[in-house]
């Protein structure tokens, strides 16, 4: 791996996923792993990822894949110290609430800035790394 960084992304929304990684490519620093499920990303976690961007919703493909909230908490049983990053269309208080409560370390929204806003929030959490 050539980066400095490690960071996965989940994402079951392929396009979607694509035009993520594509938004952080440029910044030669970022190893970018991608996956479709949150159970793939669990199966990774020996890539000890510096930074997760995990979405909400992952079962269009997998009706019975399991959501962002549960694949938090399973990534923080594995890695209490991980920081993930929940990228959701959802604008819930109690479901952003229950994110904070399993220690997400940021919440970003679908939207138009969604792009812009995970690579901030990504390069808030890189800094305190370094």
């Amino acid at each position: 791996m050539e980066g400095k960084y490690n960071i996965i992304l989940v994402d079951d929304d392929f396009i979607f996923l694509e035009m993520l990684k594509e938004s952080l490519v440029d910044n030669s620093d970022y190893n970018i792993v991608s996956f479709q499920s949150g159970e793939e990303c669990i199966n990774h976690m020996h890539l000890n990822p510096d930074v997760i961007v995990l979405d909400y919703y992952l079962n269009s493909e997998n009706p019975n894949a399991k959501n962002g909230l549960d694949i938090l908490k399973e990534i923080h049983n594995i890695n209490p110290q991980a920081k993930v990053i929940i990228l959701s269309g959802q604008e819930d208080g109690n479901l952003v609430y229950d994110f904070v409560r399993e220690n997400a370390t940021n919440y970003v929204v679908k939207d138009d800035s969604a792009f812009e806003n995970v690579k901030t929030a990504i390069g808030d959490i890189i800094k305190n790394i370094q």
